[in-house]
């Protein structure tokens, strides 16, 4: 009789693994971008010095059309998100947020505006206590983490998150599970990036790629994370969907669609940062 092949803890101890409630294996992170701008989105036509209305325009887009195109696709799915959003766009369109939060969706902090990076020091604190507020204010709710315009947050990043009552950073690449960093005394929770493959602004928006390329980077990715919890290491995957990108029409059914297959599959969670977040701080899962 031929012996069952080990575990993946079992063949690799050292490699770090958690256990997600209620027997899941693979926890699936659908993320929205709900974005403003001041000068500039990531489109333009050609190279532009200073402000460029038609770029502008086209992130408006989110707040016109996209976000409400999303929020029924994922009504029509079953799934809550997670909206990464900037301070300016709660400010202008609180009406978005609201419907937003109505419908249970995590609400991220997201920059003030997103073609600007995250400051250091007191410019820092400034632009997230200012962005929290717009936030909170348009929405009602709160949010418990923060995810810097590009991901690219300051090196005294962590110091002001926690400052602010936030309880995780989506600024990092290290990994594709959620872990614990330690800050001085205090501790933060880090939801990595699971969506290098699938992220329309990086595989469609500014690359020009068929859709098909953003699709089948999530499917790959799936397969594949899928079939190490089938070997007993659970695990993690997003989607990135901004309002103004994939809000769009063209990706609406196939997304819609490919969602709907995940769902199939036996032992799927979708959840949200927030509620990683709190099961990594509560388990102490640092690395």
């Amino acid at each position: 009789m031929t012996t069952p092949p080990a575990s993946l803890p079992e063949r690799f101890p050292e490699w770090r693994s958690v256990q997600w409630p209620n027997g899941a294996r693979v926890a699936v992170l659908v993320t929205l971008a709900f974005e403003s701008f001041e000068q500039h989105s990531q489109f333009t036509t050609e190279a532009h010095a200073g402000v460029n209305p038609f770029s502008l325009s086209y992130g408006e887009y989110g707040a016109r059309s996209g976000a409400w195109r999303l929020m029924a696709m994922l009504e029509d799915v079953g799934v809550r998100a997670s909206v990464g959003v900037s301070g300016q766009a709660a400010e202008r369109h609180p009406e978005v947020l609201a419907a937003l939060a109505a419908r249970g969706h995590e609400l991220t902090g997201h920059g003030w505006v997103n073609d600007q990076a995250m400051p250091s020091g007191d410019a820092g604190r400034e632009v997230v206590a200012r962005s929290l507020d717009a936030i909170e204010a348009a929405a009602g709710v709160r949010p418990v983490g923060w995810i810097s315009p590009g991901k690219i947050g300051s090196p005294d990043a962590d110091e002001i998150l926690l400052d602010a009552g936030l309880i995780y950073s989506g600024d990092d690449a290290s990994d594709d599970l959620p872990f614990v960093r330690a800050v001085g005394e205090r501790r933060i929770a880090v939801i990595p990036s699971a969506d290098l493959a699938s992220n329309d602004l990086l595989h469609w928006g500014l690359r020009g790629q068929h859709p098909d390329v953003l699709l089948d980077g999530f499917r790959m990715t799936f397969d594949a994370v899928y079939e190490e919890a089938m070997a007993g290491r659970c695990g993690m995957i997003g989607l990135v969907l901004h309002s103004h990108t994939a809000g769009r029409p063209t990706l609406i059914p196939a997304v819609r669609e490919l969602l709907r297959d995940c769902a199939r599959h036996e032992g799927v969670w979708f959840t949200t940062p927030d509620e990683l977040a709190r099961l990594a701080l509560d388990g102490d899962w640092r690395r």
